[in-house]
């Protein structure tokens, strides 16, 4: 089968690559960043971001693809799949920062208002620094951070792909971070107005730490969708603290969908 990976908010796709090389034989596709193309910039409820995700798929894969996506990474997948049926055959959502119900209305109005980033990671993503002198402060800097408090084969795999290093201008972050605070402010308030297609499983696995993935919101859009949920132990970065956990969740994910088939 063919995977199309899609990263959480500030993550470069290359990120996760220890887990994509444990999906053999299955081919893993995935575009190294969302939401820095100009044709698809980051509008309100990532309509855009999601049809960034579906030309991608189409454009790289001659088959209908099984869409895996981390944070942002997951519920752009719903809607991608929601909007484009026809390029998926699965969709697995890892711990999403899904809004729901009343939080659903009060998002809308702290976006309408300016107050987004007092309720989303907006607030501090907007301080992240962007530059070093050079590439091992830099890497000490993202070590120093609870979030990034990765599996050391995925830490590295995030140096790797988030840094960038030019002899006498020193290293900075491969992404934009006014790109990265843009999409935090505008997380979907419309979920709901989407037509979850019958013919395609989706399943959702959030971590029972998470500060990003709240049961109270979780649990009714999984009722309202008629999507099977899970809970593991762990955080909203558990695809990149415990890679091998998430390893087996695809893998099941996968097994679970040639059995329907």
């Amino acid at each position: 089968m063919i995977i199309h990976f899609a990263h959480a908010n500030g993550v470069p796709a290359a990120s996760y690559t220890p887990l994509f090389k444990e999906l053999a034989p299955h081919q893993v596709i995935f575009k190294p960043k969302y939401g820095h193309d100009p044709r698809y910039p980051y509008t309100d409820n990532w309509t855009w971001l999601a049809d960034e995700l579906n030309a991608f798929v189409e454009a790289n894969s001659n088959e209908p693809v099984v869409a895996v996506g981390h944070s942002l990474g997951a519920i752009l997948s719903f809607i991608a799949a929601c909007k484009r049926p026809d390029l998926y055959k699965g969709v697995l959502m890892l711990d999403p920062p899904l809004i729901w119900g009343s939080g659903s209305w009060v998002f809308k109005l702290a976006k309408l208002f300016g107050q987004s980033d007092r309720i989303t990671p907006a607030g501090k993503s907007k301080f992240r620094r962007a530059h070093w002198p050079n590439r091992e402060q830099a890497v000490e800097y993202f070590a120093s951070k609870r979030l990034f408090q990765f599996a050391p084969e995925c830490f590295e795999a995030f140096c790797d792909a988030a840094l960038t290093s030019n002899e006498g201008n020193g290293t900075k972050l491969e992404f934009d971070v006014a790109v990265e605070v843009g999409i935090f402010r505008n997380v979907p308030d419309n979920l709901k107005h989407y037509k979850k297609p019958d013919n395609v499983p989706f399943k959702l696995i959030r971590a029972d730490k998470s500060n990003a993935s709240k049961a109270a919101f979780i649990d009714p859009f999984l009722k309202f969708f008629g999507i099977p949920g899970a809970v593991i132990s762990g955080e909203h970065m558990y695809p990149l603290q415990q890679p091998g956990l998430a390893i087996e969740l695809i893998n099941q994910f996968l097994e679970e969908i040639e059995r329907a088939n």
